[in-house]
């Protein structure tokens, strides 16, 4: 009987001695935080590194906030995406605290009022929470009222952060992100629209038989570049039409290859660095995804450097084909387009002129 019993407590022992690591790493791991700023910390920080602002009104009490802080702002993807590309602040739209603002100013909470001055001055007299105010690059804020999750929120935020807004609406970018980015995860089939050429095959054939040359250059980092391939690019009509007038290429932005264009170019091949060629055809301005027309001399013509709809797309590149950038500008030509897809709906492009060469 001592045998048998000896033997059970070293089973034992040995069991408890596998598993104490684990034990002891699940009391220690450390969960994903948002690295939540106050407004004076956000103004001094955004005076040398500047970044877009995430703001988020909320209610003690309320159990709509409760839950967007509890899970919302707890997951990992929205934390190490907002940490890196924002900074944030939380704010209780029935605080007693006084707050400078980002102006200098200092605002307060009347106790005879409900609602703190600040909440009222940025959300207006009655705040509704939860709400995610986002102040773009530019400081222009849009505001989303109501619970999100966090699919939502990344959504969001990348609308913000890869400049998606100066191009397009949110109601079209929304679907147009959850077409690429499925809330349950399926994975979308994505069909190969546009016959993409390398670059040395569409320089060639653009020398044999000029036609102009359609490049674009994406990050496998960047959503926007994958939202555009899922829907302007693989929209049948779209890319029918970019295959008729043009030779198009669609070039990873750090890529290995060796490439030619005027001469040769190459990538160090450091990790995360970006293709001389995408360097110089962009003028060390990075961003994606980013678009260049070239016409049958391979001469630059005009460059788009943000996310585009089937419709936005179809417009500027009418605009090269009809060579109308030639004799008007951009705005003037929009006034007076009419569209030839039925399933295209045109929509004001409030950025304004592409790059006209």
């Amino acid at each position: 009987m001592k045998i048998i019993k000896l033997a059970f407590i070293k089973t034992v022992i040995s069991v408890v001695v596998l598993l104490l690591p684990t034990l002891l790493f699940a009391q220690t791991e450390i969960l994903p935080a948002l690295n939540w700023l106050t407004f004076e910390q956000v103004k001094s920080l955004n005076e040398s590194n500047p970044k877009p602002i995430l703001v988020f009104f909320y209610k003690t009490g309320n159990d709509s906030s409760q839950m967007m802080l509890r899970n919302t702002f707890t997951r990992k993807e929205v934390c190490n995406y907002s940490n890196a590309k924002f900074y944030a602040v939380k704010f209780d739209v029935s605080s007693k605290t006084d707050v400078t603002f980002m102006d200098g100013k200092v605002y307060k909470r009347d106790l005879t009022q409900p609602y703190h001055e600040l909440a009222k001055l940025l959300l207006g007299d009655k705040p509704s929470v939860p709400t995610v105010l986002i102040y773009d690059d530019q400081n222009k804020g849009l505001t989303f009222k109501g619970y999100k999750k966090y699919h939502e929120l990344l959504c969001m935020l990348v609308y913000i952060s890869e400049n998606v807004q100066k191009t397009t609406r949110y109601e079209i970018w929304q679907p147009a992100y959850f077409r690429t980015f499925p809330a349950d995860k399926k994975v979308n089939h994505i069909p190969l629209a546009v016959n993409w050429l390398t670059l040395k095959e569409a320089l060639t054939l653009n020398k044999s038989n000029p036609k102009g040359i359609f490049l674009t250059f994406y990050a496998k980092n960047s959503a926007s570049s994958s939202v555009m391939l899922v829907n302007a690019f693989s929209h049948n009509k779209m890319a029918a039409y970019l295959n008729e007038n043009f030779y198009c290429v669609r070039i990873d932005a750090q890529t290995a290859d060796t490439l030619v264009w005027d001469k040769q170019y190459l990538n160090s091949g450091e990790p995360g660095k970006y293709h001389q060629l995408a360097k110089t055809m962009m003028k060390d301005n990075i961003q994606f995804p980013s678009i260049f027309y070239f016409d049958g001399n391979n001469k630059l013509i005009l460059t788009e450097n943000s996310y585009l709809s089937p419709e936005a797309l179809y417009l500027l590149s009418n605009y090269v084909v009809s060579q109308s950038y030639k004799t008007k500008p951009f705005a003037e030509f929009m006034k007076t387009f009419k569209f030839e897809f039925n399933d295209i709906v045109p929509r004001e492009h409030p950025n304004g002129e592409p790059a006209v060469k």
